[in-house]
């Protein structure tokens, strides 16, 4: 399908990028201190080399996307191989800072749910703990993508705030929730009636991100919302 095809394209254009510039993970991992490799300890992908070759491209899928990528001919691939040289460095380290405040936002909701237990709280902790699975995953760096790792960092931290409060208030955070989910139901039954390829447009992704937003909006209107 088209959806398919263009994600071989994106992806192998991508792995021949890197294959043509110097990767900066040894460089980058180098500069790494106590708190940052504390944080990425507590990633999911069983290694921090791992977990480094997803920031790596994430961080490649930046510079392509700013460069123009996908291309199409030698030249075009040319200005791909010199942006990534100018720019992949960089690029990586800022995708590293932005994963280690995901994972140190991750780790304090896990510290949450662990201290919650009864059962008049057990279906918003599993809500919770549902949530926390789909953000944050094995290749969840580059699954994101670079520019929405804040974001990211701002739902698990809405998260946080929900679990702090739903002690005291279960019966209004449990009214909330069925309101999100209501809105996920419609979203699985919009994607199941699309055609094969086209739940991964651009426009239909975005919708799971709204309701990210959406749960903000309810559970922890401070931070602010898109």
């Amino acid at each position: 399908t088209p959806g398919e095809q263009r994600a071989a394209m994106w992806a192998g254009t991508r792995r021949l990028m890197l294959l043509n510039v110097q990767s900066p993970v040894r460089q980058v991992r180098r500069t790494l201190g106590p708190r940052e490799n504390l944080a990425l300890s507590q990633a999911l992908h069983g290694s921090l080399d791992a977990l480094l070759e997803d920031c790596l491209a994430a961080a490649a899928d930046a510079v392509l996307a700013a460069a123009g990528a996908p291309a199409w001919d030698a030249a075009g691939f040319a200005k791909l191989v010199a942006s990534g040289s100018a720019h992949l460095t960089g690029t990586l380290v800022d995708v590293v800072a932005a994963v280690v405040e995901v994972l140190h936002a991750a780790t304090d909701v896990r510290s949450r749910l662990a201290s919650l237990t009864g059962p008049a709280l057990a279906s918003s902790v599993a809500d919770v703990r549902t949530q926390l699975d789909s953000l944050v995953y094995p290749g969840f760096v580059t699954g994101v993508g670079a520019s929405r790792l804040g974001d990211v960092t701002r739902y698990l931290r809405a998260a946080s705030r929900r679990l702090e409060t739903l002690p005291q208030q279960p019966s209004r955070d449990q009214d909330w929730m069925a309101r999100v989910h209501d809105v996920q139901a419609a979203y699985q039954e919009l994607l199941s009636s699309l055609p094969p390829g086209a739940a991964s447009a651009a426009e239909v992704a975005e919708i799971r991100w709204m309701i990210e937003e959406l749960r903000v909006s309810f559970f922890a209107q401070n931070l602010g919302t898109r």
